[in-house]
């Protein structure tokens, strides 16, 4: 890793990405218009907000330090709650890195664990006559009882159309 008082913007946002993905905050964000990752047009982007401080310059080229990587991963642990940029500029502004650390640390020790992927189902469907298909999903087998399976359907088939409102499906 760069020292942290030498970082260039690829550098912080390299870094500010792996932290994310450690606090499980890097693929987490509720709205998808905003990117879990920082990348250097965002970071730029904050830094004109005020987010972020400007970067010191360094032989021409700007420099970010640790402050400036405690604030993108503030931002985004902030976006991550869902609260939209104006409301993320009046929490951070003038905060101190321990203010910073606190603001990380109590959205991290909120996130649930990332779920486990649910497997998808592969759906074969049957037409059986006009308006009445039979959906088969792929773990389904026919080994179990027949006749219970029939009376089911046909308990089903009896039901009185659902309410406005309720579980039908409609499609087009």
């Amino acid at each position: 890793m760069t020292p942290l008082e030498h970082l260039t913007l690829e550098d912080l946002c390299r870094d500010a990405t792996r932290l994310l993905a450690q606090h499980t905050l890097l693929h987490t964000q509720p709205d998808g218009r905003v990117t879990g990752a920082p990348d250097p047009r965002t970071v730029r982007y904050y830094t004109t907000l005020g987010l972020v401080d400007r970067p010191t310059i360094v032989d021409r080229e700007a420099r970010y330090g640790w402050r400036q990587v405690l604030q993108v991963l503030a931002i985004k642990a902030l976006q991550h709650t869902g609260l939209p940029l104006a409301r993320i500029q009046e929490r951070l502004y003038a905060r101190s890195e321990a203010e910073l650390e606190a603001i990380l640390r109590a959205v991290t020790e909120r996130v649930p664990p990332a779920p486990a992927p649910v497997p998808s189902t592969l759906w074969r469907e049957v037409v059986l006559e006009p308006g009445l298909r039979l959906s088969i999903g792929e773990s389904w087998s026919a080994s179990g009882d027949l006749d219970s399976l029939l009376s089911r359907i046909r308990a089903a088939l009896a039901a009185p159309p659902p309410a406005q409102g309720g579980q039908a499906h409609e499609t087009r």
